[in-house]
């Protein structure tokens, strides 16, 4: 039960995402009525287990998984506060690489860039975009970093431009509407530049801004991140620099971080100031999407390995006001089961890491180009981005034509 709230929470932490509507009916017959009636009564020991106090422990996994009567209420109070139907976006406008497996779930993480001081504003560049890959088979999980710079054509656009202009166009679409419609156009945009130009079927999102994660953060009690002397000197110097617009902490409050090397313990501001460091020398975006990546990582293993039940729910409704998707709970419960033996296989190996990685463009794929004055980065005329991806995700390239 653990692992499942976590793993509902880690879709909210991304800032940097989100199913279709279909998933509900083909994920294992698996719904949330199903999930909660699994749950032994409180004072029930269940087989194979033993009782610690209040808490439950399966002797075999380690897991605990007893909710207390209040925590499941807890629980049942969040899922009647989340809307029954999903807010659809229309598949058809979203030019879908049919010939994709159905076996692959494929989820786009957007970050956006806002300069409000509200953490709940998601209107702005989709600074980070990354392609979160669930094989609902094997339980494995991929993730996909684009480089904002990157240099595609938008659908609907005459010129080319930075990939994560796509999100705010699409956001800008919508001259009247509200909120929650320009971000709903803003995702679809955004989704349908990366499916045509990397041939991929992404039908989901997930949308946050940098404020609401450095929220979320805090919620979690911040996190324990291993720095370099650079890396911790850049975090200081910006954040006395630049204060955000949004933050936790009163001015003058935050403990500046020790310059040295080694693992030190960030905040929400500082831990969102790590994942958007690429200036120290010799660094660019690729460094950048190194620590989004890393940061998402030690998140969701804080989320799996230390945090309460009842601090996990509590937890889960931060995360899902602050960020913006097209899935209900009842998928993310969906979702989350599927992972469990991979996630389970993987703490168990010691792995050091929960998600295989790829950055876009690849090594020797890019290069460095001008536009209207911007520095950016294109794709060799050599280069393969499409395949690049497929041979990550499935291990073979599915062409869409």
């Amino acid at each position: 039960m653990k692992k499942l709230l976590a793993l509902i929470i880690a879709l909210c932490l991304m800032p940097l995402s989100s199913l279709p509507g279909a998933l509900a009916e083909e994920a294992d017959d698996l719904i949330v009525e199903d999930v909660v009636e699994e749950i032994p009564p409180e004072g029930a020991i269940p087989a194979g287990g033993t009782e610690d106090g209040n808490t439950f422990v399966d002797d075999d996994t380690g897991e605990t998984y007893v909710l207390t009567t209040e925590e499941q209420q807890k629980l049942e109070d969040l899922l009647e506060e989340q809307p029954e139907e999903e807010e659809g976006i229309d598949p058809d406008s979203l030019d879908l690489n049919p010939n994709l497996p159905d076996s692959v779930i494929n989820i786009l993480l957007i970050g956006v860039d806002t300069r409000s001081s509200d953490p709940q504003e998601i209107i702005g560049r989709g600074d980070t975009q990354i392609i979160v890959s669930v094989n609902r088979e094997t339980g494995a999980i991929k993730m996909t970093s684009i480089l904002r710079d990157t240099v595609v054509p938008i659908p609907g656009y005459r010129n080319q431009t930075k990939i994560n202009n796509a999100y705010q166009y699409g956001c800008n679409k919508i001259k009247k509407g509200t909120v929650q419609e320009k971000i709903r156009s803003g995702a679809a945009l955004a989704m349908r530049t990366i499916n045509k130009n990397f041939e991929m079927n992404i039908q989901s999102y997930v949308a946050i801004n940098f404020n609401g994660l450095a929220s979320i953060i805090d919620a979690l009690g911040g996190i324990d991140i291993e720095l370099t002397k650079g890396e911790a000197w850049y975090i200081n110097k910006y954040l006395k620099e630049h204060p955000p617009a949004y933050d936790n902490k009163a001015r003058g409050e935050r403990t500046a971080l020790q310059v040295v090397a080694g693992t030190q313990h960030l905040d929400g501001v500082q831990a969102v100031m790590y994942a958007r460091t690429r200036s120290l020398k010799g660094e660019n975006d690729f460094n950048r999407t190194d620590r989004q990546r890393h940061l998402l990582d030690l998140l969701l293993q804080k989320v799996m390995e230390d945090i309460s039940i009842d601090t996990l729910m509590d937890l889960l409704d931060v995360a899902y006001n602050y960020a913006a998707t097209n899935m209900n709970l009842e998928t993310m419960f969906n979702l989350a089961v599927s992972l469990i033996p991979a996630l389970s296989g993987l703490s168990e190996a010691g792995a050091e890491s929960l998600f295989e990685q790829l950055r876009i463009p690849a090594d020797d794929t890019w290069k460095y180009g001008t536009v209207n004055g911007s520095s950016v980065v294109q794709f060799k005329r050599s280069a393969h981005p499409a395949q690049d991806i497929h041979q990550f995700i499935y291990g073979e390239y599915f062409a869409a034509k």
